[in-house]
């Protein structure tokens, strides 16, 4: 039953980082000033098995403004190009503590 709960929190917190961040393009789209601070960011990954990096890469592709680049070679590192990650620190935490914390629970 746990692994049921656990899929469905991630689901939900999918579906509210989707929102979060359809919202911030939609504010980036429409902003006068082209702010923009886009960067490739290398994001540690403490998952480890193939079906929870896949996943993970996945949902962060899927959430616009961010497209998994690749994978290092020893599994460790996602690379990651945000369109606009201001703090790029502030952005790794907050993909690792909602998105990489769920697919934990979920794939252990």
């Amino acid at each position: 039953m746990t692994r049921i709960l656990a899929w469905i929190h991630l689901t939900m917190i999918f579906f509210w980082e989707l929102w979060k961040a359809t919202w911030e393009m939609v504010k980036a789209i429409f902003s006068t000033t082209g702010d923009l601070r886009p960067a490739i960011l290398a994001v540690p990954m403490d998952v480890r098995s193939d079906a929870a990096i896949t996943l993970f890469a996945n949902m962060v592709t899927l959430t616009p403004g961010t497209t998994s680049l690749d994978v290092s070679e020893d599994k460790r590192t996602l690379y990651v190009h945000c369109l606009d990650a201001p703090d790029p620190e502030a952005t790794i935490r907050e993909m690792k503590a909602s998105l990489e914390s769920a697919v934990m629970r979920a794939l252990p």
